[in-house]
C-alpha cells in the first residue's frame, strides 16, 4: 500500500518553481500537489488530482498518463518509425536509425517524450543520451541515443493508473 501525502503551500510553491523551470509552459495550476511513495518505485506526484510526475535520478519526469490526458506539445520529443514500437514496449533504449523526428530541444540527461509516427501519442518518456542537436544534424547516426526510462505497460504505468 502506497504512502500517501499533501504537500504544504510552501512546498507546492518550491515545486512550481523548479518545474516550470524544466518545462516552462507545463499545463498543471498546482493548487494541489500530493505525494505518493511506494517501495521499489520512483516517488509519484499527484498535481490537480492527475498523477503527473515521479522523480527519477534526482530529476522530475512526466508520467505517460499525465501525457495522454494533457496532450505532449508542451515538452521536448522524438518520432520514431513504428518497426521501433515493439522493442521499445519491451524496454529496449531508443536508438538513432529509428527516430524520424525531433520536436524542441534537449540536451543530454534531460526528459524526452517518445510518440510513434502513425498515431503520434507518447508511449515512452526517456533520459537523453545525447543532444537534439546531434540528432537533428544527423552527427550521430548509430547508436543508442535515448535511455529508456517508462513506458506504456510497465509498472510504474500500472501504478500511475492505480491512483
Amino acid at each position: 500500500m502506497p504512502k500517501r501525502w499533501f504537500l504544504s503551500k510552501k512546498d507546492i510553491k518550491r515545486l512550481k518553481k523548479d518545474i516550470t523551470g524544466i518545462y516552462p509552459s507545463v499545463p498543471l495550476e498546482f493548487k494541489r500537489v500530493e505525494r505518493v511513495v511506494e517501495k521499489n518505485y520512483p516517488e509519484i506526484l499527484i498535481v490537480d488530482r492527475i498523477p503527473a510526475f515521479f522523480i527519477y535520478e534526482g530529476k522530475y519526469y512526466p508520467l505517460l498518463v499525465f501525457l495522454l490526458a494533457k496532450g505532449v506539445d508542451w515538452m521536448p520529443r522524438v518520432m520514431v518509425d513504428m518497426g521501433a514500437v515493439k522493442p521499445l514496449m519491451r524496454g529496449a533504449d531508443i536508438m538513432a536509425p529509428g527516430v524520424r523526428d525531433v520536436i524542441g530541444v534537449f540536451n543530454i540527461g534531460d526528459p524526452v517524450a517518445v510518440i510513434d509516427e502513425k498515431y503520434k501519442k507518447p508511449f515512452v518518456i526517456g533520459k537523453a543520451l545525447v543532444n537534439s542537436n546531434d540528432l537533428i544534424t544527423r552527427k550521430i547516426v548509430k547508436g543508442k541515443v535515448i535511455k529508456n526510462i517508462h513506458r506504456a505497460g510497465d509498472k510504474l504505468w500500472n501504478l500511475s493508473r492505480s491512483l
